[in-house]
């Protein structure tokens, strides 16, 4: 299993990665289109456990996953969320809901449910075919809005009970207001 060095770096053996964990509910495509990017995640209800955040790390050696892994796609800080949809591609089924929010790669909390709250993540909402259109604080595009704030954002995705069944797919788009670096 990873363990963190006393570096706060994350070491990972070979047989981490053959981990059908470090491969599901884990942002694995980052599209860009100029300063607009897009983050995908093939989301696995089942294997999430119920209420807690869908971390990648075990930041203090505790055999639990509390964190994220330097290696995780992240939202760059100050970053603007335009929109999130979750496409359901296998009916949800046991759970009640799921929220999707941001962390710190600490684990600490930026908005639980600031992309899908816990309205639009209901289970009835998580059926075959139907798109979840994200309306947490930090998910709409309007003009003013907030963005994910001053530092790095990591993707966390949190059931509400135990799911048996239930597959999907995750989609964000986000304004990267960081300059290119040679500008001047």
């Amino acid at each position: 299993m990873a363990w963190t060095n006393a570096d706060g770096l994350q070491v990972r053996f070979g047989s981490d990665w053959s981990s059908g964990a470090l491969r599901r509910n884990r942002p694995g495509t980052l599209s860009t289109m100029g300063a607009t990017k897009q983050i995908e995640i093939d989301v696995v209800l089942k294997v999430l456990a119920a209420g807690v955040p869908s971390f990648s790390a075990d930041l203090n050696n505790d055999g639990t996953l509390d964190g994220f892994y330097n290696g995780d796609v992240k939202i760059p800080a100050n970053s603007k969320i335009t929109s999130v949809q979750y496409v359901s591609g296998e009916t949800a089924v046991g759970g009640t809901a799921i929220t999707v929010g941001l962390y710190q790669k600490t684990g600490t909390v930026i908005s639980a449910n600031g992309l899908i709250t816990a309205t639009e993540g209901a289970v009835a909402n998580l059926a075959l075919g139907k798109i979840v259109t994200g309306a947490g604080t930090l998910a709409t595009g309007t003009s003013g809005s907030d963005s994910v704030g001053v530092n790095d954002a990591y993707l966390g995705i949190t059931p509400t009970g135990t799911f048996t069944a239930g597959r999907g797919r995750l989609i964000v788009h986000y304004i990267d207001p960081t300059p290119l670096p040679n500008i001047t």
